[in-house]
């Protein structure tokens, strides 16, 4: 294989190990609920599935379901029983979730910042809104 005209930082495992790391931490925080699962513990602490699904507009359960085992899954939530029966259980989250903190708020400010609103644009600060990009018509609640 030539490495004639390759950059030599891309030669770098550290350059390809970034990227792997990039491509995890985007997969994680794109996902339309999960950085708002996030958000709410953060603010309000532990919380059962109802209290979190008050809290977030337009979530089915299905999708809080999901969002929590994806999270549980990454390491960023744990769920613990408190009660056996009726079990109930709360969610909380690990210390890499609450290290996600700077990294939302960050988030958040680079979208105020950076996202130019035109007149026209759908209203995007509300987290259901969600259009298709080609035609600007509502799309189902993943945003898919």
């Amino acid at each position: 294989m030539s490495t004639e005209g390759i950059d030599p930082a891309r030669m770098d495992s550290t350059y390809t190990d970034t990227q792997a790391v990039l491509i995890d931490v985007s997969a994680l925080v794109s996902h339309k609920w999960h950085p708002i699962v996030v958000h709410q513990l953060l603010t309000e602490g532990s919380l059962g599935f109802s209290g979190l699904k008050s809290r977030i507009d337009g979530i089915s359960s299905k999708m809080l379901s999901e969002s929590l085992t994806a999270l549980e899954e990454w390491g960023v939530v744990e769920r613990s029983i408190v009660e056996e029966k009726p079990v109930r259980v709360r969610y909380s989250l690990t210390d890499g979730g609450r290290a996600l903190e700077p990294v939302l708020g960050s988030m958040v400010e680079w979208g105020r910042v950076n996202l130019e609103r035109s007149p026209d644009a759908p209203d995007r600060s509300h987290p259901v809104v969600a259009s298709c990009r080609r035609s600007g018509a509502p799309t189902s609640e993943g945003g898919r």
